[in-house]
């Protein structure tokens, strides 16, 4: 068997969550024995990695218990995946719940040096901020209750609950802006609720009047909406549309021209520009300037933002390190094109610093990175 360092890395990550093979075990130990730089990987892994590391984050609450989540990315094919921490030089370090492991892959095509990793939703703005059609505008960041023209609101914990004049003329629009590296819920006037991802924008009527309920959303959210019979309430989308009458859904519009539908309950249309279609529960419609299409969708990888875990599986470094900015509210830039094509399965948890993600990185010996004096992380 013509063994690379790559190859020893998995099977010593096998070793680690106990799934290593009898074949696999001689493998291993043959290779280290008479291979330097292979037994100081192993060293290296196994003082990183150690039982009591495995076990407390394997405890981590996710959607699905995380051996579930090992379990379904062990089952890809030459892929493995092992819970991976990083330990800092004292005993206080944090921990991390990070899947993570380069993957043995080849390149499919040559990352751009220098790449400059953004959102193009992402707010300048570090603070969730709510517009009034009056021009009025309101920080969320705090728990507060306040009055504003005739507008009564409060928020408290991440949520925004508000009254407004039922007698006041038109319809009075409002604009909530939740900016990168954060999230927050709100419940409209008709009891539905909305809750929006990082760097995501929601245009609402702080009343609903006419025959229908309707609000645009760029970005990511998952809305629980209330049935009001004979009154449709309508989601506007970059380039879509969606209609429900009581349903629990997901919709995200990150990916410029990509709308994504995921319906959990109830039963959505979604209107794309020349056709339509009709979404059972545990299906996902995702339209493109070209087509409309639906299939059915893994509720822990489409739904595990809502609690701060975002899942990659077999995706490239460039395209989580797309996702980070927004996750962080970093700037984020890749310098090594090799690195930029390198593949991770994994898990990130929103709530641990970025700086514990990038150290899990690279206690894989997948990447390294440092930060500029504009505070930009640099991965190389």
């Amino acid at each position: 068997m013509n063994t690379n360092l790559e190859d020893i890395r998995l099977l010593v990550l096998d070793e680690i969550s106990g799934t290593l093979s009898a074949t696999g075990r001689e493998t291993l130990f043959n290779e280290i024995a008479v291979n330097e730089d292979a037994r100081e990987m192993r060293d290296d892994l196994l003082k990183v990695l150690t039982p009591e590391i495995v076990a407390q984050i394997k405890n981590q609450p996710f959607l699905n218990p995380a051996d579930t989540i090992i379990g379904r990315i062990h089952h890809q094919r030459r892929r493995k995946v092992i819970t991976i921490t990083t330990l800092a030089a004292t005993a206080a370090a944090a921990i991390i719940a990070f899947l993570a492991i380069p993957a043995l892959y080849k390149p499919e095509q040559p990352s751009t040096s220098g790449i400059p990793i953004t959102s193009t939703a992402l707010p300048n703005n570090k603070n969730i901020q709510l517009q009034l059609s009056g021009g009025q505008v309101i920080d969320l960041n705090a728990d507060t209750s306040q009055v504003v023209g005739n507008v009564s609101m409060r928020s408290s914990k991440k949520t925004l609950t508000y009254s407004a004049n039922p007698s006041a003329g038109a319809a009075e629009y409002a604009i909530l802006t939740v900016p990168a590296g954060k999230d927050y819920t709100i419940r409209l006037s008709d009891g539905s609720s909305i809750q929006l991802n990082a760097a995501t924008s929601i245009r609402f009527p702080l009343a609903f009047k006419g025959n229908y309920r309707e609000v645009y959303i760029n970005g990511e959210a998952y809305l629980t909406v209330a049935q009001q019979a004979g009154h449709p309430f309508i989601v506007h989308l970059p380039n879509t549309t969606v209609k429900v009458l009581g349903t629990e859904f997901n919709v995200n519009t990150y990916d410029s021209g990509t709308a994504k539908i995921a319906l959990v309950q109830g039963a959505v249309k979604v209107v794309g520009a020349k056709d339509s279609l009709q979404l059972s529960p545990g299906q996902e419609a995702v339209y493109t300037p070209d087509q409309l299409s639906a299939a059915p969708f893994d509720e822990t990888d489409v739904l595990s933002w809502r609690i701060g875990k975002f899942i990659f599986s077999n995706a490239k470094l460039e395209e989580v390190c797309r996702v980070i900015p927004r996750l962080y509210g970093i700037s984020l830039e890749i310098d090594n094109k090799d690195a930029g094509d390198k593949r991770f399965s994994g898990v990130i948890d929103r709530h641990q610093p970025v700086e514990n993600l990038l150290k899990a990185l690279k206690a894989t010996n997948g990447i390294d990175y440092y930060t500029d004096k504009n505070g930009t992380f640099h991965i190389k």
